[in-house]
């Protein structure tokens, strides 16, 4: 449970000073709750883009050797996009603390009467999902673009960022009582119909980006010293 004693723990046995509820209500919060309400509105605003920049290190390599010379290959390398890019952010977000707290942030919104307080941690929440989602619909539109691929017609990028966290979100909280059913997944999409080990999120997300995307028959491979060939992430 969140309380000001629990704090007042951690404060002393990281720096050994001693303080008292005395000292803190009344100057520093008005109430307990409003200390809570604080720390909930913290990690409701934490936004961190550790998850997003490992998996952009682990696609690194597809983007920067993709194979642009067929709408096979281009397709191809969506695909393996779409199963390197899920095994890498699922992994990483099993990892971390940050996203199962900011879960529980949000599952507690869900709880009780709409408080002043409780409309405070929810602006946070919807603040840290802006960010985040514009940022993504960055990535997702400069993949597209070095790949030749455009949203299909009445779907918008913004709807399948929203779709794949959504799902990533989803996968994620199910997976606590499903385990078993989410690895180790065999289709044959490596070279030649080689099978290749998938991820149940990478399935979906594969799946969801056949539905949102299309190949661009407009499209031409960016010159080599264009600003959106030199986009593509590195390792």
């Amino acid at each position: 449970m969140l309380t000001l004693k629990r704090a007042r723990e951690w404060v002393e046995a990281d720096s050994g000073i001693h303080v008292t509820n005395a000292s803190i209500i009344g100057r520093v919060w008005d109430s307990q709750v409003e200390f809570a309400t604080d720390v909930l509105v913290a990690i409701a605003a934490d936004y961190s883009s550790t998850e997003i920049e490992d998996t952009l290190r682990a696609v690194a390599p597809i983007l920067s050797d993709v194979d642009s010379s067929s709408e096979e290959s281009r397709r191809s390398a969506l695909r393996e996009l779409c199963r390197v890019g899920s095994a890498t952010q699922i992994e990483a977000l099993r990892r971390s603390q940050e996203f199962f707290r900011w879960i529980a942030v949000w599952a507690l919104t869900g709880l009780g009467a709409a408080t002043d307080n409780r409309r405070r941690i929810e602006s946070a929440l919807q603040q840290s999902y802006v960010m985040v989602t514009e940022h993504l619909d960055g990535i997702y539109q400069l993949i597209l673009d070095l790949l030749g691929f455009r949203v299909r017609p009445g779907l918008t990028i913004r709807q399948f960022t929203i779709s794949a966290e959504a799902l990533i979100e989803g996968i994620l909280l199910r997976e606590r009582v499903n385990a078993g059913h989410f690895g180790g997944i065999k289709r044959p999409t490596g070279a030649g119909g080689q099978e290749q080990e998938w991820t149940l999120l990478g399935v979906t997300v594969d799946a969801l980006a056949e539905a949102f995307f299309e190949l661009d028959p407009d499209w031409a491979p960016p010159p080599a010293d264009s600003p959106l060939a030199s986009a593509a992430p590195t390792e």
